[in-house]
């Protein structure tokens, strides 16, 4: 059965091989940020604080990750929002991307990625708006990429091994298989030890 072009953008799943167990920080997206941002959307820091807490915004193709948004604080004048609207302050929790695994899916474009590419890096890509339904990313691993180049987003660390990702297209080349969810870590996490700050 094939899989369902269904983005939900980074889930993560473990640090460093332990269980992840829910930890996040509280950042804020300020108001002056132009762009909708959705539950799975990888951020990067934007420089300064408001509040006093770290302000980031949806990071795009390339850029060094900081986290992942994996809840939005409630809106006290729209209980019902599941995303943060653009040129809107919101207080988000992100789980940080060093040292992180997450789960993502691949797009469907006509390369998939294969169980081969384990181990090569891929970057990934907005293949549609984040749903304003449903509070999920859009974004997805950009299958075409992947490479062994250094300056890709990240490092496909596996294929998700479970009945509801079929994996049976897709393993060997020209077989298809597209939309598989995938385990990966970021390449150039924001967080890193010794990394320059964000001004």
């Amino acid at each position: 059965m094939a899989n369902a072009n269904a983005p939900f953008g980074f889930r993560p799943i473990n640090y460093d091989g332990s269980p992840y167990n829910g930890s996040t920080l509280r950042c804020v997206i300020p108001a002056t940020e132009g762009t909708a941002t959705h539950i799975g959307d990888a951020v990067d820091l934007t420089g300064g604080s408001d509040t006093g807490y770290a302000a980031v915004a949806q990071a795009d193709a390339g850029d060094p990750v900081y986290g992942v948004v994996t809840a939005f604080e409630a809106d006290p004048t729209n209980l019902s929002l599941q995303y943060r609207a653009a040129t809107t302050k919101r207080f988000c929790q992100v789980a940080i991307a060093n040292d992180g695994y997450f789960e993502v899916q691949s797009d469907d474009d006509t390369t998939a990625i294969l169980a081969s590419d384990v181990g090569m890096n891929v970057d990934f890509v907005q293949t549609q708006a984040g749903s304003n339904v449903t509070g999920l990313s859009g974004q997805e691993l950009n299958s075409d990429s992947v490479a062994s180049t250094t300056t890709l987003d990240c490092q496909i660390v596996a294929l998700k091994d479970s009945v509801d990702n079929d994996l049976s297209a897709g393993v060997t080349a020209g077989s298809g298989g597209t939309n598989k969810n995938v385990i990966v870590r970021f390449n150039d996490p924001q967080g890193k030890p010794a990394r320059a700050g964000v001004t």
